[in-house]
């Protein structure tokens, strides 16, 4: 292993090279390498024609992050979990053809550094069937300059499967830790989450690349203990140590104690979210929640339940996780998202995919952008632009409960909200009930015969998935029926026979009515 300084990274990539990374936000990322390859992309032109592969969200939604590969003629592809959270540059550039551009499942990118690192043949699974993709749908293929056929539908035992194929060579690996010692031994003592490291690293070895990580500090050799040592020195080429403003914690935070697991806070001392409509969507979607389950919250809304459930004390009723593989205590949002406040475990990212693939998942609670008249969702392309889906497919395909929760139009509408009901002052610009979607992220079809209990809430009405279609069951307070519903969505659902009202105590500011829901049978 040597000791290098980071401005030596752009050096040692090769042109054409195939270079894997992990990272979520800004945690587990190694940002200073990255500007050293753009450094050198600029200052003397390579390296070039780089291919790139992630696992999820990289980058800050500004200029950090992934945004910094974004140059014509550095990047030629990239294969990655998520598009849009890598940041408008990353997104424009997938738009405007300046990179081959292909998106796959967040768990399937995680497992993909395994199956690299074992030398198999790629990840076979059930995850992506009828969705974009599945080869006859678009093969995940997210612009026009990417051609390959990266995923083949295959039968096994009589039975569909997707085969996303492994990479037959990795040439650099970019990995994060908190601390190296000289020997290359590297521990991750201050990051909020175990994004598989380990295995991104073993890949590059099995397929006779490289390994860099970026490190806070160099250490003498001895002094970690065994088991905090994540990555073993064997492993480990190069290491360089950062400067501290490359070397988040996450995207929001440089570093919180709390989200490596150091501390408990009071979940007081936790902000709670505004009144708003958000807030209002969050509780109902928290009213489908029961105890003893096991969640997981996407980006977004169904962030704001985890703040919900701790404001009405129901926290300990459920068990809550995220994709980056913390299991309790409560998610945090926004550019923090992966970490938590005040949890119970922190397991491998690819571990915590297991259980969702695997059916431990109780309930899933996502995001959506468009739903089609049989349930089929959008939640990965909007106006035009890939955003890719992160752990969307592996949430929903795993969960045995999904609920989607969304704003029943898109385009700024405006509320009135309060004293128990809910009024539209003018509505949204753009329907997201239309009777062609955009693109399939989710389908219906897959999801019936697999058994699965499917909800859609919105601020003003809620939907089951049925066999026969979209289903209307339940309206909100002060909503009209004709008014703000059916004129506002492309085709006409089925109306339930006994179409309920939302219970209006989540109309008003405080509630405290969510034990009771949760512990109903």
């Amino acid at each position: 292993m040597k000791i290098i300084p980071s401005s030596q990274v752009g050096r040692l990539i090769p042109d054409g090279a195939s270079v894997l990374l992990t990272g979520i936000t800004l945690g587990g990322y190694a940002e200073e390498a990255f500007l050293q390859i753009e450094r050198s992309f600029l200052d003397c032109g390579h390296p070039r024609d780089l291919t790139l592969y992630w696992q999820a969200s990289v980058g800050d939604m500004a200029t950090k992050g992934l945004s910094h590969i974004c140059h014509e003629g550095l990047l030629a592809k990239g294969v990655g979990g998520h598009i849009n959270g890598c940041g408008k540059v990353m997104t424009e550039f997938c738009r405007d053809n300046k990179a081959a551009i292909y998106n796959w499942p967040q768990g399937v990118c995680v497992a993909m550094l395994h199956a690299i690192a074992a030398k198999t043949p790629g990840v076979v699974t059930k995850i992506g069937l009828k969705t974009f993709m599945d080869p006859r749908y678009g093969g995940g293929r997210m612009n026009a300059a990417a051609t390959e056929d990266l995923i083949d539908l295959v039968t096994l035992r009589g039975e569909e499967w997707l085969l996303y194929k492994a990479p037959k060579k990795i040439d650099v690996t970019l990995i994060r830790g908190t601390v190296a010692d000289e020997r290359g031994n590297i521990a991750m003592t201050k990051e909020g989450y175990k994004l598989g490291q380990l295995a991104a690293a073993e890949a590059a070895r099995a397929t006779g690349g490289i390994v860099i990580c970026q490190v806070e500090r160099i250490v003498k050799s001895g002094t970690l203990h065994p088991r905090l040592v994540e990555v073993p020195g064997v492993l480990v080429d190069y290491v360089y140590v950062a400067q501290p403003e490359y070397h988040w914690q996450t995207a929001a935070s440089q570093f919180n104690p709390v989200f490596a697991g150091d501390y408990k806070v009071p979940l007081e001392s936790i902000p709670p979210v505004k009144f708003d409509i958000k807030k209002v969507m969050a509780r109902r979607a928290a009213m489908e929640l029961r105890e003893g389950y096991i969640v997981n919250l996407g980006i977004g809304t169904p962030e704001y339940i985890s703040a919900v459930a701790s404001e009405e004390g129901c926290s300990a009723l459920f068990t809550l996780s995220t994709e980056a593989g913390n299991i309790g205590g409560v998610p945090t949002v926004g550019n923090d998202f992966g970490c938590c406040w005040n949890g119970e475990a922190m397991i491998e990212t690819a571990g915590i995919f297991d259980m969702y693939d695997g059916g431990s998942l109780d309930a899933g609670c996502l995001g959506f952008l468009e739903v089609g008249p049989n349930g089929d969702l959008n939640s990965s392309k909007k106006e035009g632009l890939g955003i890719g889906v992160g752990g969307f497919m592996n949430i929903a395909g795993g969960a045995k409960h999904v609920v989607f929760i969304s704003s029943f139009t898109a385009g700024k509408p405006e509320y009135q909200l309060g004293n128990g009901e809910l009024h539209i002052i003018r509505d949204g610009t753009k329907k997201k009930f239309i009777r062609q979607i955009a693109q399939i992220s989710f389908s219906a079809e897959v999801a019936l015969d697999q058994g699965k209990d499917i909800t859609y809430v919105t601020e003003r009405a809620v939907f089951k998935l049925t066999p026969q279609g979209l289903m209307l069951t339940e309206i909100a307070p002060g909503i009209d029926l004709q008014r703000d519903i059916l004129d506002q969505m492309e085709f006409t659902p089925l109306l339930s026979d006994e179409i309920k009202p939302t219970p209006a105590e989540i109309f008003f500011e405080t509630w405290g009515g969510l034990k009771a829901h949760m512990t109903k049978e």
